[in-house]
């Protein structure tokens, strides 16, 4: 089975958001593989944003993502594509397992409203994981 993750600096993002696009190859036997990673192509529209990822991994044959966030317009879109979508906050290698292991369950909405406007607004998971490093630094 092949999943799609949003990712910006490890961690998994909004569809419009992240940086990049995950395409991750899960097999049976619960291991995984990421088999292709590109720039997202939201990172340069101007309008429903996370469409234009929504619509590349569908291009690559994939219709299941896993996001930190989704809004009305790309909801309704990949509902209607037949995208399954699961919400995840954190980093992309606990996001994956976290699936293989059967503890994420599909979205039924939104996660949030209409013009939504803000980027990168799980920094402070990546400051979480600084911090905990930073102690463990010699002085």
């Amino acid at each position: 089975m092949r999943i799609a993750i949003s990712v910006s600096n490890g961690f998994v993002s909004g569809p419009g958001e992240g940086d990049e696009v995950w395409i991750v190859e899960v097999r049976d036997n619960g291991t995984y593989e990421v088999i292709e990673r590109y720039e997202n192509p939201a990172k340069y529209a101007q309008q429903v944003r996370g469409i234009f990822m929504l619509r590349s991994i569908l291009e690559r044959g994939v219709d299941t993502v896993i996001l930190s966030e989704i809004g009305p317009p790309g909801y309704r879109w990949a509902v209607g594509k037949g995208i399954k979508i699961y919400i995840f906050e954190g980093h992309v290698d606990d996001a994956i397992k976290a699936f293989i292991n059967g503890e994420l369950t599909e979205a039924q909405g939104p996660t949030h409203e209409e013009h939504h406007g803000h980027h990168r607004h799980h920094k402070h998971f990546e400051e979480e994981r600084t911090s905990v490093y930073e102690i463990l630094k010699p002085t």
